[in-house]
């Protein structure tokens, strides 16, 4: 319940007002008694008030100066005035100085007590107003971090910003820089295995925290994690540095000292040359994963500077994931072995790339391999694909390595459990045997009779029991296999159009291009112009 103050120099009004209505009723907890602004304010030091009734006329200090002094000190205090003049000049500065309703005596018990309700009304409105407005600040500095990490992994990858919106997101966010600032990237490997993905977490936070504190007195910061789930933070200088690579050089060299000393923890550091925010980052980024990724055998607590000699990567397609056979190929003929070892080329040659666009594409390589085997099996995409699935697709540009290789490990393995529990192989050891012969004898002569000399059978009963397994004859596998590998070295290699012929069994440079052309629609050569 709210208090309220009755102030007049009059005695027996007081009592009037505080005696003749039930305000109990109307949900007045306590009603306190002044007889002078003076007195007033003594009380309200001493007592919650939350609604004043007070006359304008007193000797001294008037019901005006009242409340000019409650609205300096108790802003949420709420004033009605009561007055025996109907001066056009005291309502004037009575509603400057923000009173909730200006009365003339007498004055009627009904209009009194609505009065009252008003003002109560305004308190609970304005109080629910700034509790409204202490949870959303609440829930804004609780997800700070994650926010501030978000547009920095958009920076980081090149996202495109208008610069009016770019500084208000900066300036939201708190982060001490802006636009065509300078800024090096410090990127931090976190060199020490961890039991745990949230030992893992816990690890890198505490690193983090030491960057802040060796760092934060020098330099505006501000950080996120890259794809290979590393550290990526952005310095800029708070002030103009004489020499500022010394400066950089002298605070990385203790951060690796620190971590090792606090944290029992061994760090790799990689330091960018100095550059523009926002539009230069991506290029700093690449330039000190390069060099990181370089140094790599050099060991564990490395600091280097990627500037020197370093400049950049430039943008391949991963070979991994379209050196032939497909992972889609291994999956539908129940090659599991083969497929397996064809994700570990994937995830090799993605731990040794600097491009997050790598980790994007292999996931969705991956996602459309795995959807492709869940439909052709009549299986629920989300029973092949885990709940996880949809968290990689919310982390768009921005999925970790270290999460995509956990998720497809999983499909992996629930794959193989799932065909093993249902005695559904796609195909039979068999099959895997032909198919992997051929795979690595393209180049040489492939007859069916050699084929069925390497596993023992007869070539009549071997072609028709792989027509029967599979549904395609094997010649028609063998044409596949080699064109699928002859694009393969047309696209990244400088091998001539005869040489690749050659290497797929094609000794014939006319044949080899007539197959080409049937299978694709076009020469060898305008494939690799294309």
């Amino acid at each position: 319940m709210m208090n309220l103050m009755v102030v007049d120099d009059e005695h027996s009004a007081v009592e009037s007002i505080a005696a003749s209505i039930p305000w109990r009723e109307h949900g007045i907890g306590h009603v306190y008694k002044a007889y002078s602004v003076k007195e007033a304010l003594q009380q309200m030091a001493a007592h919650p008030v939350h609604i004043i009734i007070t006359d304008i006329r007193m000797p001294g200090l008037s019901g005006l100066d009242l409340v000019s002094h409650i609205r300096q000190k108790w802003d949420r205090t709420k004033c009605i005035i009561l007055s025996g003049h109907a001066s056009f000049d005291y309502a004037k500065q009575a509603l400057r100085h923000g009173t909730v309703s200006y009365l003339l005596k007498p004055v009627r018990d009904e209009e009194l007590i609505e009065a009252v309700q008003q003002a109560s009304v305004q308190i609970r409105l304005e109080g629910e107003k700034q509790l409204m407005h202490q949870r959303a600040m609440y829930s804004v500095r609780e997800h700070l971090p994650e926010k501030r990490k978000g547009l920095m992994k958009d920076v980081l990858l090149g996202h495109k910003f208008a610069e009016s919106e770019l500084v208000e997101k900066l300036e939201q966010l708190e982060i001490g820089f802006r636009p065509q600032d300078k800024m090096q990237l410090l990127l931090i490997r976190y060199d020490d295995p961890q039991p745990t993905h949230k030992a893992f977490q816990l690890m890198k936070y505490a690193i983090s925290n030491v960057v802040e504190e060796i760092f934060g007195s020098s330099y505006h910061l501000c950080h996120t994690d890259d794809a290979y789930d590393d550290l990526v933070f952005m310095a800029s200088p708070k002030q103009a540095q004489s020499e500022p690579e010394l400066l950089m050089g002298r605070l990385g060299e203790r951060l690796l000292h620190s971590v090792k000393q606090y944290l029992n923890a061994t760090i790799s550091l990689s330091v960018s040359r100095i550059g523009r925010f926002p539009e230069q980052v991506p290029q700093l980024y690449h330039q000190a994963v390069s060099a990181l990724r370089k140094q790599a055998e050099a060991g564990k607590g490395l600091h280097l500077n990627a500037a020197a000699g370093s400049h950049g990567a430039t943008l391949k397609s991963l070979a991994a994931l379209y050196e032939p056979p497909g992972l889609t190929a291994l999956l539908e003929a129940g090659r599991m072995d083969d497929a397996n070892r064809k994700i570990d080329s994937i995830f090799a040659e993605l731990s040794d790339s600097v491009f997050p666009e790598h980790v994007y594409v292999a996931f969705h390589y991956l996602a459309a391999a795995f959807s492709y085997m869940a439909h052709r099996e009549g299986r629920q995409l989300s029973d092949v694909l885990g709940e996880q699935y949809q968290q990689l697709l919310k982390d768009g540009y921005g999925v970790s390595l270290r999460s995509l290789e956990a998720w497809t490990r999983s499909v992996m393995e629930q794959w193989v459990q799932s065909t093993a529990n249902t005695g559904q192989e796609s195909g039979s050891s068999m099959i895997r045997q032909v198919q992997q012969w051929i795979d690595h004898h393209l180049g040489e002569d492939l007859s069916l009779q050699i084929i069925a000399g390497e596993v023992h059978l007869h070539p009549v009963y071997l072609s028709k029991m792989y027509k029967q397994s599979t549904g395609e004859g094997i010649s028609d596998y063998i044409i596949r296999s080699r064109m699928e590998r002859a694009v393969h070295l047309l696209k990244h290699t400088a091998m001539k159009i005869y040489e690749v012929g050659q290497e797929v069994g094609y000794n014939n440079t006319p044949y080899f291009i007539q197959v080409f052309r049937k299978h694709y629609g076009l020469t060898p050569q305008d494939f690799r112009s294309g």
